[in-house]
């Protein structure tokens, strides 16, 4: 198998609005750290795949779409073979709607699906025989479940090795599941969050570019926030990587197969065309702030509960509010590992599920991975209610939130792909 790297640089300009935030006033003033975009491209005989990351919050799947067309039309790769992972961070730019959370800046979107086709497009370039070993970390200092403190992790932090020939390191990818939320929205700088700078420091270590692939982090976060907080996560993701790296022996690896397939996720009940006027209502009369945890008190909240009240309104009026939200789900299988991608913010026990349903060792759940559909619950999160469940889909644009059964759909389509993928060559 051979395979190639590059990286580019993606940061905006300043004064491009950021994302990921209600309580945040203004667009950004500065850069902290450098956003990029990074490739691996891979190739076993006639097969090809590309994996992309990306330091945003999310793309949307038609920005995946037309960027996997781009990267077919200059490198040959099925657009089914490309995976592209955003890292969430919450200091990056608008780049997906994302109700009252900072516009999109158009003319940045179209550079950055640009500068990702570029990127694929220097990784197969740089297509030479390579060797691979992958293997896990554990990192569970300073995070920790954030619905409930005491609740189930993903400690894991899975780490992949790629050297060429010779045993000289020429690229790294890491797995691991926790929010990159260190930082406030009181921030205004640029940053690639705790991912990022783990990455940076692993590439200063090894002069390997470095991809970083967020995993399950719908209900896992960082326990404390700041920028320290930030460095030091950075610093302890980085450390392990780096204790797990020369551990690693690499060994050519033979097999290299994709699959993907569509994935439609059932949304709740819908409210009733009363049920919205009334909530409408409420909201046109109150400046109060909604009970939404994990969300400061800010008034933007009762603008944006507005704005999204009178657009649900409309669609309900008009019969055209969705009653389930489309996206994909796509796996890679790659010499002793497998990679599957979860479109939006997937609850950490559902990737824990998938990893345990594996015929794979080493399972990479790829969080934000093609598409950012928003929060996919547990069935059992939903009596709890919450952020996560009561709120958060009226920011992503949804006049419910995804069905109780939603998550164990995605983990059954995850896992039959993962099968699929592993027992045939090729697209499917």
């Amino acid at each position: 198998m051979k395979a190639g790297l590059a990286q580019i640089d993606i940061t905006p300009p300043v004064g491009t609005p950021l994302t990921g935030y209600i309580a945040r006033d203004g667009v950004s003033t500065g850069v902290h750290d450098p956003l990029f975009a990074r490739a691996l491209a891979l190739q076993e005989g006639d097969q090809r795949a590309a994996i992309l990351t990306c330091d945003v919050l999310g793309l949307r799947l038609v920005d995946v779409h037309a960027v996997r067309a781009a990267i077919e039309a200059t490198t040959g790769i099925p657009a089914a073979h490309v995976l592209i992972a955003c890292s969430h961070t919450h200091a990056g730019p608008a780049t997906m709607p994302l109700q009252d959370c900072g516009d999109v800046d158009e003319r940045y979107l179209a550079a950055l699906r640009e500068k990702l086709a570029t990127a694929a497009s220097q990784a197969v370039a740089d297509l030479r025989p390579a060797r691979f070993a992958v293997g896990a970390g554990q990192v569970s200092a300073g995070v920790h479940n954030r619905r409930q403190p005491s609740d189930v992790i993903d400690p894991a932090l899975g780490v992949l090795r790629i050297t060429d020939e010779a045993g000289r390191t020429r690229g790294v990818v890491l797995n691991y599941a926790c929010h990159p939320t260190c930082l406030t929205g009181e921030n205004r700088l640029f940053s690639a969050e705790y991912c990022g700078l783990a990455v940076q420091k692993i590439q200063e270590a090894t002069g390997a570019i470095t991809l970083f692939l967020t995993g399950a982090i719908g209900d896992v976060g960082p326990v404390a926030r700041g920028m320290a907080v930030m460095e030091e996560l950075g610093e302890t993701v980085a450390a392990e990587a780096l204790r797990v790296l020369p551990t690693l022996e690499p060994k050519p690896w033979r097999r290299l197969a994709a699959a993907h397939r569509p994935l439609d996720l059932p949304l709740g009940p819908l409210p009733t065309v009363e049920q919205m006027a009334a909530e409408l209502a409420r909201w046109q009369q109150t400046d109060a702030v909604a009970d939404a945890p994990l969300l400061p008190a800010h008034p933007m909240i009762p603008v944006a509960m507005r704005h999204w009240s009178a657009r649900t309104l409309a669609q309900l009026r008009a019969g055209t509010a969705p009653q389930q939200v489309a996206s994909e789900v796509q796996a890679i299988h790659v010499g002793e590992m497998a990679l599957v991608s979860a479109p939006g913010e997937l609850f950490v026990e559902l990737g824990l599920a998938i990893k345990a349903q594996a015929e794979v060792a080493h399972l990479f759940v790829c969080g934000f991975g093609n598409d950012n559909i928003g929060y996919i619950p547990t069935r059992r999160a939903y009596p709890l209610g919450g952020y996560e469940v009561n709120e958060a889909y009226k920011y992503y644009g949804y006049p419910a939130a995804l069905a109780p059964e939603a998550g164990e759909a995605y983990v059954a389509a995850a896992s039959q792909l993962l099968q699929q993928a592993s027992t045939h060559s090729g697209e499917s």
